[in-house]
């Protein structure tokens, strides 16, 4: 089911950022064993997103939303997401184990894809994606990245009529990039690798890239400072 929001307002600018890992209800997992700079994140990322997204903003969140293990336990990470500014929409990430797949959010304030912004002006699609065939378990990883790449590509039939098309996913999509080619995907915006990831994934830890023709942007959170980074209109086309 495709979500119709009327058009952007003038001026009205999309962000995004990946990687909250909030953990409000599990104190046991602190981030910052990881580094520096996840010393009080969530107030990092609060203040960020006030200080540069707008009311009538958009704000893509690509997954690993949070630490919570079971859905009792997630309701004051998504309080938080929901309380940022703007408007949200969120996909899973690897370490959602609360959100179980093909199941909704249904949560007041945060949206999934895909969302069409006025007559198919703009559209924003998004699944969680999978791992590369590096990994060691590769018949269950080419399962997961056939099941992801459906699940993507059903999104985009949906909005074939879309003038300009952004994808979310949570892991890198350098798999998916035939289909994002055929479906004339303007950008993507993506987590998962973090500033300490292993060397393997650091063709993919940037801000901005163009691959093939497609703007790729690696929007991690401790990689952005936890300033979500604006991806339309491009920042050198304002």
């Amino acid at each position: 089911m495709v979500t119709r929001l009327p058009s952007l307002p003038n001026g009205a600018k999309i962000w995004a950022i990946a990687d909250s890992h909030l953990s409000f209800e599990r104190p046991d997992r602190d981030m910052t064993r990881f580094g520096d700079e996840w010393i009080e994140h969530p107030t990092k990322l609060l203040d960020g997103c006030r200080a540069n997204i707008g009311e009538n903003d958009v704000l893509l969140i690509a997954g690993d939303l949070s630490w919570a293990r079971k859905r009792a336990e997630v309701g004051k990470d998504l309080e938080f997401l929901a309380s940022l500014p703007g408007t949200k929409i969120v996909i899973r990430g690897n370490h959602d184990h609360w959100w179980k797949a093909k199941q909704p959010i249904d949560f007041p304030g945060l949206l999934e894809p895909p969302v069409v912004f006025g007559d198919n002006e703009l559209a924003i699609v998004g699944t969680r994606g999978w791992q590369t065939e590096r990994l060691p378990s590769p018949d269950h990883d080419s399962k997961m990245l056939a099941r992801e790449l459906s699940l993507l590509t059903k999104q985009l039939h949906l909005v074939t009529d879309c003038a300009t098309k952004i994808v979310m996913t949570h892991y890198p999509a350098q798999p998916y990039l035939s289909a994002l080619k055929t479906h004339d995907v303007d950008s993507v915006v993506f987590g998962h690798v973090h500033l300490r990831s292993l060397p393997e994934d650091e063709i993919f830890a940037v801000e901005n890239v163009l691959i093939e023709g497609i703007r790729m942007r690696c929007v991690a959170g401790d990689r952005l400072g936890f300033i979500p980074a604006q991806i339309y209109p491009e920042p050198d086309k304002d």
